[in-house]
């Protein structure tokens, strides 16, 4: 899938969020997204299970509530992304930029991190262990 078509995606799917009558909900399964630029794009609720978004700009993304479950986010950047209540099971987010990133409610069952960058704040959260 090439900039163009996830954009337009994007523009369907704001829509739909917007009025959830028109528009379209992104549903990306097994969709290839590797590399694209999806700095600041708004994906609440989005079906991205399985996407392969190894090294693409998620940075500020808002990914609340989507379905990310066995995607390939070997890479990315998820640097200030918020993921409030996304499902991140299976997913390998190894070598992936999680700093700043909202990972509150997370589900992370069987999630790779393996030499990601994540606040240990986060992590911490995401696992479910209090802080000293």
């Amino acid at each position: 899938m090439d900039q163009n078509e996830i954009n337009e995606i994007l523009s369907r799917h704001e829509e739909w969020l917007r009025s959830n009558a028109a528009g379209e909900r992104a549903v990306l399964v097994d969709a290839d997204l590797r590399g694209l630029d999806l700095r600041a794009a708004d994906l609440r609720n989005a079906d991205l299970r399985g996407a392969v978004l190894s090294d693409a700009d998620l940075s500020s993304a808002n990914l609340s509530g989507a379905n990310l479950s066995q995607a390939n986010l070997f890479g990315a950047s998820l640097q200030s992304a918020l993921l409030h209540e996304a499902d991140l099971s299976e997913a390998d987010l190894r070598r992936t930029n999680l700093s700043g990133a909202d990972l509150r409610h997370v589900e992370a069952w069987r999630a790779n991190f393996k030499g990601s960058r994540i606040d240990p704040g986060e992590l911490h959260a995401l696992i479910g262990c209090e802080m000293p």
